[in-house]
């Protein structure tokens, strides 16, 4: 990686988009509202392949947004203000951050203990009845909390701006063995037509619980017993050498594939609407020149080829990628290829989980947890604990999460799927966090397992999960 060359490119690039403003025919928006889009999402792009700091880039940004308004201000006959250039070249102190490529290594982190639980609570709050679907159990030094699914009839949906998670445990006591007693408090997950979230214990048990009996209004205490055993999957490593720009160009490959599937999923989190896919390749030529430039991507490497004959296939003629076409696009995009051209969405039944409970590898870094999925209205999620890694932001191709492998199913049939991330949220105490990512196509109900292949800079790891299906 290098830093010097992903800052020289990004200033070249301000450069030219500061000419591209000024310079008859001008472009009047860009001058207009002093941003340049451009700038913006190749900056997004060095800071997620650890290229260059996103506080370093957002000074090139204001340097860029500070010359447009002295050149609208003061206008100069003939081309650029007279301080615009210079304003735009200086050189910039160095930062007093660690450069790209010497990240500081995580800091090791205690033990999860992770329980498949599996149990069903109908319950009652106010004029609400529906039910809660417990599906694993979780404890590290900071806090034990529950994942979980609620579900309720459409003509008893809670009322707007409260999670139903609040309103269905809010009245939720518990005892465990020791004899201690616990509230509960619901953070939100997927506020749909059903809910998932975590429901977190109050206080954090200080010790390994072995049972609860769970008290609900308008029910039985029921146990939930917390010393089952969860089977180990079958786990295969291999070691890779994968540059972080080809990780990140696969996981943009993966979102064009979830847009243009039936079920539409858009590529980020603020979409309100799919929107056109020609459009969403709109930029791929420059993050692909940044990348490069900062010895993030090789320039042999067949991604950006790849990524071109994608692009072709899917009718997305924006992306102004110059590799030439590469013909041996992998097998999970082939396989979403035909599920595009399938036509019908397929729809995962409701409701309907599975739970896993099962530890990935370490890669580079992250740990990560596959805990449950469920079947909702609105498609299939991906239930996921993670240590390591850190949602950042989101951008035009999704979301931009550190150290976060790009993950594919493969299930019994031969079919593959992608899992786009969908909501997360940090857990209380710690550096952990929850993910859903919403899996595309579903997958289907009852299959007795499916492999997870998690893809790293250094290794690329594959688990065979056994599923225990309800409905």
């Amino acid at each position: 990686m290098d830093r010097e060359r992903a800052e020289t490119h990004l200033r070249l690039l301000a450069e030219a988009e500061l000419r591209r403003a000024t310079t008859p025919p001008a472009d009047r928006r860009l001058l207009d509202e002093c941003h340049s889009v451009r700038l913006e999402l190749v900056a997004q792009a060095l800071h997620a392949v650890h290229a260059f700091d996103m506080d370093a880039a957002n000074e090139i940004r204001a340097e860029l947004a500070a010359a447009l308004g002295v050149r609208q201000s003061r206008p100069v006959p003939g081309g650029l203000a007279p301080n615009a250039q210079a304003h735009l070249s200086r050189p910039r102190p160095e930062p007093p951050y660690p450069s790209a490529g010497h990240q500081r290594p995580p800091s090791p982190r205690p033990p999860w203990r992770v329980i498949p639980v599996d149990e069903v609570i109908r319950t009652r709050a106010d004029d609400v009845e529906g039910e809660l679907h417990l599906l694993t159990f979780a404890q590290t030094t900071a806090s034990a909390w529950f994942t979980a699914v609620g579900y309720w009839g459409p003509d008893q949906e809670p009322e707007r701006g409260v999670p139903p998670g609040v309103r269905l445990t809010h009245a939720w006591t518990a005892v465990d063995d020791k004899g201690t007693s616990y509230q509960f408090s619901a953070s939100a997950g997927l506020p749909y037509a059903e809910w998932s979230g975590v429901l977190e214990l109050r206080p954090n048990p200080s010790h390994e619980i072995r049972w609860l009996n769970l008290s609900a209004p308008g029910g039985p205490a029921t146990r939930i017993a917390l010393n089952s055993r969860r089977a180990r999957p079958d786990i295969t490593v291999v070691p890779a050498a994968v540059s972080p720009g080809e990780l990140l160009l696969t996981d943009i490959a993966a979102g064009f594939l979830a847009l243009a599937s039936p079920e539409q999923v858009p590529l980020h989190l603020a979409a309100a609407r799919p929107g056109a896919l020609d459009r969403a390749a709109d930029g791929l030529a420059d993050i692909i020149a940044a990348l490069q430039a900062a010895a993030a991507l090789s320039p042999s490497s067949r991604l950006p080829g790849q990524l071109a004959d994608l692009c072709a296939r899917l009718g997305i003629s924006s992306h102004r990628i110059s590799a030439p076409i590469a013909g041996d696009l992998p097998e999970p995009w082939l396989s979403l290829l035909a599920h595009c051209r399938h036509g019908t969405p397929e729809q995962a039944p409701v409701p309907g989980w599975a739970v896993t409970a099962a530890e990935l590898p370490d890669l580079d870094g992250a740990q990560v947890t596959v805990l449950a999925l469920h079947n909702g209205e609105h498609g299939q999620f991906l239930h996921l604990l993670a240590s390591g890694v850190t949602p950042e932001y989101t951008w035009r191709y999704g979301q931009i999460a550190h150290r976060m492998p790009v993950l594919w199913l493969h299930d019994p049939g031969g079919h593959w799927h992608t899992a786009r991330p969908v909501r997360s949220a940090p857990l209380r105490d710690t550096d952990d966090f929850m993910l859903w990512l919403r899996i595309v196509p579903p997958l289907e109900h009852g299959i007795p397992w499916v492999d997870v292949l998690a893809t790293g800079q250094s290794a690329e790891t594959r688990a065979r999960l056994p599923l225990g299906w309800k409905h």
